[in-house]
């Protein structure tokens, strides 16, 4: 897919890697993607908070990115697999498939947060959204409703293994939230594909 074309079939994973870069720009611009209180401001996830009422946060921390490589990996994989979601199901049902992606891996993790008695930490990125658009793929490839031919299941499969267990031994790696998306985009992929 040349450049021309991707922009016409994929408007809504451009528009969200923009506003992904947007908000990344913002919070240099107010003293680094990797201080706290800077992501704090601008909404990065922290379950006491949305516990004490600021839900918003469920959906603003899909928005931001702890420093630059956080950002660039997860709009390397949005980019990669947008061009294959995006124009299968069409742009509302795939900004849908990202939203609730995201929004049950924020969910996941403040469930993780609440079990664990680790309440207060901060939380931040698209990966629930990502994982998401991993999980749809997956579903849909299996089911032939994406043509793979260009990225195999397998290669696919080693990815997902690759983004997945350096979570288990990395400290700060959102591995509840990559489940909840993952999942939820499973299940998506079923219902949108």
């Amino acid at each position: 897919m040349d450049e021309r074309e991707y922009m016409r079939e994929c408007p809504v994973t451009l528009a969200l890697v923009a506003a992904n870069a947007i908000c990344f720009i913002i919070c240099e611009f107010l003293g680094g993607s990797e201080d706290s209180d800077v992501l704090l401001r601008m909404g990065a996830a922290v379950t006491d908070r949305i516990l004490g009422g600021e839900i918003w946060r469920l959906i603003s921390c899909m928005f931001l990115h702890i420093g630059i490589a956080h950002l660039i990996n997860n709009m390397i994989v949005l980019i990669a697999l947008g061009q294959y979601v995006e124009p299968t199901i069409g742009h509302i049902k795939y900004l849908i498939l990202y939203l609730v992606g995201g929004l049950a891996g924020s969910l996941l993790s403040v469930a993780n947060d609440v079990m664990r008695g680790n309440t207060g930490t901060l939380s931040a990125g698209a990966s629930g959204a990502v994982f998401a658009l991993i999980g749809a793929y997956t579903v849909m490839a299996m089911r032939g409703k994406i043509d793979n031919r260009r990225l195999s299941f397998g290669r696919l499969a080693f990815g997902v293994c690759l983004a997945v267990l350096p979570g288990f031994y990395t400290p700060g790696v959102g591995v509840a939230a990559h489940v909840g998306g993952l999942v939820a985009g499973g299940i998506l992929g079923l219902i949108l594909g």
